[in-house]
């Protein structure tokens, strides 16, 4: 097995704080401290970004649900999020 390299598209502007890799691997979620999470699929080059997420305080953790459609995240404004 051979690792792939993704350079993603608009990254986050502040440190990575978490990333997660759905089960199927086709999407990669980001949770970063500029207070973003970022949704990116990586079947195209470059990771296109799907979504970008706005919080109230920076992100410390993302996960994925059931399936890739779902997601949670928890940051420091003390809410976990679906």
């Amino acid at each position: 097995m051979s690792a792939a390299q993704v350079e993603l598209s608009d990254p986050p502007s502040d440190a990575i704080s978490a990333l997660k890799f759905a089960t199927t691997g086709l999407r990669l979620l980001v949770a970063s401290w500029d207070k973003y999470v970022y949704l990116y699929d990586t079947t195209e080059s470059g990771g296109r970004l799907l979504e970008k997420f706005e919080y109230r305080a920076p992100v410390l953790d993302v996960c994925f649900g059931d399936d890739d459609e779902e997601a949670y995240t928890a940051g420091l404004d003390w809410d976990v999020r679906k």
